[in-house]
């Protein structure tokens, strides 16, 4: 006896509970990334600021160190020992310098998914009450960074400098996250900000 085997793919049903053909859906599909392309190829510098080169200096000496280590271990193959220490350190700054451009232009990973539900003037008090927050816990973060750079023993294996500086580094990032964090307060509870959430974007 013959078996045959439905090889269409079913419907999907919407909010509504009406199904959708599998050729729509797929059309839906190819017009958000094609939406989705557009977007990515248009790359917006126009809100670029002077802070914002030194992330990209620090970015660019990451990548000559850590391509500089691959060269040396596996064609030269005599790997050069400073080079997985300073490539750490580097990757450490692009981490806390990025993130003080990442909290001026407001794009930090946010949960959103209750704060659509709230009330209009909820939602406003909720968004000042976090922005308070993370001033005060990044400034906090800064000042713990900046004693920890006193309490640092020693320098670093590689090269002769004190570990201290790399605390001090951070702190500094982490005080402009606090200053940008505390602006940015300020203008929310002014409503000068909007408390509208963040777009939809496709990963």
């Amino acid at each position: 006896m013959a078996v045959v085997h439905n090889t269409q793919a079913p419907a999907v049903s919407t909010d509504r509970g009406e199904p959708v053909p599998p050729d729509d859906l797929q059309r839906e599909m190819d017009t958000l990334f094609e939406q989705w392309q557009e977007e990515e190829a248009q790359v917006d510098l126009s809100d670029l600021r002077w802070f914002d080169v030194v992330v990209f200096a620090i970015f660019w000496a990451l990548f000559a160190v850590v391509f500089l280590q691959f060269f040396t271990r596996y064609v030269l193959n005599n790997s050069l020992g400073w080079t997985e220490e300073i490539a750490r350190y580097l990757l450490i700054l692009v981490t806390f310098v990025g993130s003080v451009t990442a909290m001026r232009k407001g794009s930090h990973i946010a949960v959103e998914a209750l704060l659509v539900f709230l009330p209009r003037e909820a939602r406003h008090w909720t968004l000042v009450a976090v922005d308070g927050l993370v001033a005060l816990f990044c400034g906090a973060m800064a000042w713990y960074a900046y004693q920890l750079g006193a309490l640092a023993p020693g320098y670093m294996v590689s090269i002769d400098i004190p570990k201290g500086y790399m605390y001090w580094l951070v702190s500094a990032a982490l005080a402009g996250v606090t200053v940008h964090a505390a602006m940015r307060f300020v203008r929310r509870l002014r409503r000068r900000e909007e408390d509208a959430p963040h777009g939809l974007t496709i990963d």
